[in-house]
């Protein structure tokens, strides 16, 4: 090992310094040939691509107000949470209740909560059997129990003091309410 060879990386930088400041001479090197014929191809690059930035950002803020125009914002009311949660507590207050009348009347307001969470979701219907039978299974997990829960409201309310409930089924039906709005977190 007599010779010892390695790069000089101060020539290297040396001679860079010396093409960017402009003292080297175009003829001297093939990489400074080469770069003086690509600059004009790079110069219409960068135009074109800098072009294509400038109007992906218009068409971006265009389509950002177009959304805003026709979504609009999405106003949650102060206290709304609150509110359904009272709610919520007062029914389970009625199913837990001695009295038999309260308990038809907890899952009819339970009946009634499931009903104004499917609307706010946006689905159309004359009333709530409507609106759960165009769900799809995949948008929503509980399904079976919101139409479970939905048929004992229906034998509730027209077969009246007919239907006879239980402090057991009245809580299992409950129960039912509660596992549906906790996927969508909705008390």
């Amino acid at each position: 090992m007599d010779s010892l060879t390695f790069i000089n990386l101060e020539y290297f930088f040396l001679k860079i310094l010396e093409c960017v400041t402009g003292s080297c001479v175009a003829g001297t090197s093939p990489i400074v040939e080469f770069l003086e014929k690509i600059k004009p191809i790079s110069t219409i690059i960068s135009l074109l691509l800098l072009a294509g930035i400038i109007y992906s950002l218009i068409r971006i803020r265009q389509i950002r107000r177009e959304e805003a125009d026709k979504f609009g914002e999405i106003i949650v009311a102060k206290g709304t949470a609150e509110k359904k949660r009272k709610k919520w507590n007062q029914l389970v207050d009625l199913a837990t209740s001695p009295n038999e009348s309260d308990w038809r009347l907890a899952i009819i307001e339970a009946d009634t909560m499931l009903d104004d969470m499917v609307d706010a979701m946006g689905y159309e219907g004359e009333g709530l059997g409507e609106r759960l039978k165009q769900i799809e299974r995949s948008d929503f997990n509980t399904l079976n129990q919101a139409w479970e829960a939905h048929k004992i409201r229906n034998n509730i309310a027209h077969a009246g003091s007919d239907f006879t409930l239980t402090q057991r089924e009245v809580r299992r039906v409950i129960d039912l309410y509660k596992q549906v709005f906790d996927e969508f977190d909705f008390i």
